[in-house]
């Protein structure tokens, strides 16, 4: 009987974690695979690594033809790369994180096993990310930057916390945090928080990771606004800080993130570095690398949760590091005394073992959800196929002001993505470009299609677009696909030249 119970809760958490996984690829598979915006902000990454695959310059004025993101160009790079092999589609760009979501997967995995040496501790933690699905907010497989970045960190952490003695190593971790760097800005606090570490542990040696991440950031940013004449510092800096802040979603990250929707996980990680501190606080985190990623992972989630606009995607580095805290506490609670009776060892860990399937099976009874519910319908598909129809039945150039990409599925020239351009404006605070107000007064498109969202409802545009046009039509969801990720929203007016 007491074998049972001894096997019971890793039985136990095995078994949810392997659900969890079949539910993670059911889900996501048949998104994938969907051939229209899951979230609105895919079309605008389409659209940006379309023009640097046709040759067309990305950072530019605001104008009416395109206005780029405010990330760095890793992703779009390489799906311009995907787009030359197989032309445009969110298939390819979702590709890239699918692919990297797997990545850090297997990452996970396999650190989780060399730090705990067991493997239903590795395969729990990798269940634990792929469950983290719906707190993140559903977007491991969405054509964005996160889940590339969440690759690149926890890669480049490991190669760094497993340097040992291996300044190639260090020199690896270096390049791959510049590659998280160039995906997302936030890489660079990431690797400031690291590199104060390194030094902490290994002294000068910790050069040897400094050098290549700043050669290749620095430079190539340099570079790139240089070639732009100052627009890419414009876009990636000066528009990418634009967001203001606010202490309150600090606190509702605190309160109901961390200490809400990731408390198992996140009491494993308190428990841990409660442990690995307790002799000598600055000797027990300098063994301890990966209570450091967690602790510059949350870091990073939080300033992204309190800018506003800051959505559930900037939990991802948080949750992706939190789910090695299994492993961590497992390798920090292993009895190191060979004094230790067998029995009282025995019992020591059988306690331990208990607590943490405890709290593992809490976190994934928090992450649960309806598979249905989240799978785009037949009925979608079919009412996309409408609506590109429905596009290309408009004689000219037609403006999908939240979807470009649907205006290339229908044989025409796309115009810029209505979010962006609100975005360049410094948040609507600046005034509308000049070609573009050129084109709404002249009747330049045959047609303006609106999703009436916080974008297009803007009253400098709203009544600029009135007054030059009339809406003559409503479309419902058999008209028209609604998103499923993020901020939904669904084209719902058509607009024609009065």
């Amino acid at each position: 009987m007491k074998a049972i119970s001894l096997r019971f809760p890793q039985s136990g958490v095995v078994l949810v974690a392997v659900v969890f996984i079949a539910v993670f690829f059911v889900t996501a598979l048949p998104r994938l695979l969907y051939p229209y915006d899951l979230d609105f902000i895919e079309d605008s990454m389409l659209m940006q690594s379309l023009r640097i695959a046709q040759g067309q310059p990305v950072y530019l004025p605001p104008n009416a033809d395109f206005n780029p993101h405010v990330y760095m160009p890793l992703f779009f790079w390489l799906g311009a790369v995907l787009f030359k092999i197989g032309g445009p589609s969110l298939v390819l760009l979702r590709m890239i994180s699918f692919g990297s979501t797997l990545a850090t997967t297997i990452l996970i995995y396999w650190i989780a096993l060399r730090e705990s040496r067991l493997k239903w501790i590795a395969l729990a933690c990798a269940g634990l990310f792929l469950a983290g699905y719906r707190i993140s907010g559903f977007w491991y497989e969405v054509a964005r930057v996160d889940p590339l970045f969440v690759a690149l960190i926890v890669g480049g952490l490991a190669f760094a916390n497993y340097a040992n003695d291996s300044n190639r190593r260090l020199i690896l971790s270096g390049i791959v945090l510049a590659l998280g760097a160039f995906t997302k800005q936030s890489g660079f606090i990431l690797a400031m928080g690291f590199t104060l570490y390194l030094f902490l542990k290994i002294g000068r040696r910790a050069w040897f990771f400094v050098i290549p991440f700043s050669g290749l950031t620095i430079i190539t940013m340099l570079i790139l606004n240089w070639s732009t004449d100052g627009w890419f510092f414009y876009h990636v800096i000066r528009i990418g800080s634009a967001d203001p802040v606010e202490t309150s979603r600090l606190v509702n990250f605190v309160v109901k993130e961390i200490f809400g929707v990731m408390v198992g996980i996140s009491l494993i990680a308190l428990i841990a570095g409660i442990i690995g501190t307790r002799d000598a606080r600055w000797k027990g985190l300098r063994g301890q690398p990966w209570l450091i990623g967690i602790g510059l992972a949350i870091l990073i989630s939080g300033l992204g949760r309190m800018r506003v606009g800051g959505n559930l995607n900037n939990l991802m580095p948080a949750y992706a590091l939190l789910c090695l805290a299994p492993a961590i506490l497992v390798q920090i609670s292993a009895p190191q005394s060979p004094s230790i009776e067998h029995t009282n060892k025995r019992s020591r860990l059988r306690y331990r073992n208990w607590l943490i399937s405890a709290l593992i099976l809490i976190q994934f009874a928090l992450c649960r959800y309806s598979p249905a519910r989240y799978i785009p319908s037949r009925a979608m598909r079919e009412s996309g196929d409408q609506f590109i129809q429905r596009i290309a039945s408009f004689p000219g150039r037609v403006f999908v002001m939240m979807h470009p990409y649907y205006t290339i599925l229908a044989g025409k020239e796309p115009s810029t993505q209505i979010a962006t351009l609100w975005y360049v404006r410094h948040r609507g605070e600046l005034p509308l470009p000049d070609d573009f107000v050129n084109r709404i007064e002249s009747h330049y498109y045959s047609a303006i299609i609106s999703d009436e969202s916080f974008f297009e409802t803007q009253p400098d545009l709203h009544e600029l677009i009135t007054t030059y046009y009339i809406q003559t039509k409503t479309l419902n969801l058999s008209n028209a696909p609604p998103t499923l990720t993020g901020v939904v929203v669904q084209p719902k007016v058509i607009y024609l030249p009065k």
